[in-house]
């Protein structure tokens, strides 16, 4: 199967719980429609062609580039927004709020999949696996999305964690992945070979240039982390709490249902456990929420089983999650649903593809619909349908 083949394969709209009034208020409330564009990078630019401070913008969530994504935002009222429509992009003013925008401000949103390249032989076990799916949903994991900033399977704030600051720092200075510029990876491979000697090292990117020098004047590895910008190392320690949060489910399902009856589908930094039924002793052994790992957790009985199995085999304690006063940054604990339950599921009849398939072989498209809470990712919903 072949997913986001066009940028209108993959539509999502986000369903907001903003209170919009046609009275003059603090905030103006725009839609956009978007497709081709990560949200981040938009906005920047509307903040730079319209003169209107970037961190002026307020957002519910972030939205995928390889689709066409349909959101609000807001602005303050003293702001005019001139730019509404490019090739890539169409702005409408919808009204006024007494609240900006906030991450999280938003109900749940919902997805239409065009899945492509499936096989014919696989169209009664999608049926077979989509039934299933309503009855017993699946495991509420982070799917890859929430990962691109880890490279090599190496999470920076794993040697944060454990005060390993040089580690940290190179990892985040010399690791590349294949979808970079080659002029930064010619620039991380020349740090990896001047590792230790990086004093006369003159690198060409301002954020790399300002943490080697940063390093060179105090050298503090721990100082030079710092000058990692703020949202990139937000994202950072979001990436490494949402993996740990991923391997605590698969230890609660390897307890609940036992491995052999779990399989196993890959993402971009290891593997995801589902299961295709429950029995209801199964179901009854599988926790409602989970809570995500910080210094300030108190973990139930049953929690802290699974959170110091794992914390002993990375090398960790709970103590070690406090790293606020050194670093700036924190982890923060909150409950998470463990098991995601689509809501308006539907799947179309199955269609000849026609940008799949070879010869006399022909090859189907079928189009998914459905709601999920805010935080969750459609993409765990094609993997237990699709097994990819």
């Amino acid at each position: 199967m072949k997913l986001k083949q066009l940028p209108e394969d993959f539509k999502v709209e986000e369903i907001s719980d903003v209170d919009i009034s046609k009275e003059e208020k603090g905030y103006k409330i725009y839609s956009l429609e978007k497709r081709g564009m990560e949200t981040f990078s938009l906005l920047a630019y509307l903040s730079k062609k319209d003169n209107i401070p970037v961190r002026e913008f307020g957002i519910a969530g972030l939205k995928d580039r390889h689709a066409v994504t349909h959101q609000k935002f807001s602005i303050p009222s003293k702001y005019n927004l001139a730019t509404l429509a490019e090739a890539n992009f169409k702005i409408k003013f919808l009204g006024y709020s007494e609240e900006p925008m906030k991450l999280g401000n938003l109900k749940a949103n919902r997805f239409e999949i065009v899945v492509r390249a499936v096989k014919k032989d696989s169209l009664d076990s999608i049926k077979t696996k989509a039934a299933a799916l309503k009855e017993f949903g699946a495991p509420n994991y982070f799917d890859s999305q929430r990962f691109g900033s880890v490279i090599n399977h190496k999470f920076v704030l794993r040697n944060i964690l454990k005060k390993d600051y040089e580690g940290a720092l190179k990892i985040y200075l010399t690791e590349f992945s294949k979808y970079e510029s080659r002029k930064f990876k010619d620039e991380k491979r020349l740090i990896a070979e001047n590792w230790g000697n990086l004093k006369d090292f003159k690198a060409r990117n301002g954020s790399i240039r300002k943490i080697i020098w940063t390093y060179n004047k105090t050298g503090s590895w721990l100082e030079a982390y710092k000058q990692i910008p703020a949202n990139v190392r937000e994202i950072m320690v979001s990436a490494y709490q949402s993996y740990l949060w991923n391997e605590c489910v698969k230890e609660l399902l390897k307890r609940a249902v036992g491995m052999k009856e779990l399989y196993s589908i890959q993402y971009n930094i290891g593997s995801l456990l589902f299961y295709k039924t429950l029995s209801k002793d199964q179901a009854n052994l599988i926790v409602p929420t989970f809570q995500t790992i910080s210094d300030q957790i108190v973990p139930s009985e049953f929690e802290g089983r699974i959170i110091h199995k794992l914390l002993d085999k990375e090398h960790l304690e709970i103590a070690d999650f406090a790293i606020k006063k050194e670093t700036g940054n924190f982890f923060k604990t909150h409950e998470r649903d463990v098991i995601l339950r689509p809501m308006s599921l539907s799947i179309s009849d199955p269609q000849i593809d026609e940008l799949n398939g070879k010869g006399n072989m022909s090859m189907f498209k079928i189009k998914l619909s459905f709601d999920l809470p805010k935080g969750s990712y459609a993409t765990i919903i094609t993997k237990r349908l699709f097994n990819h």
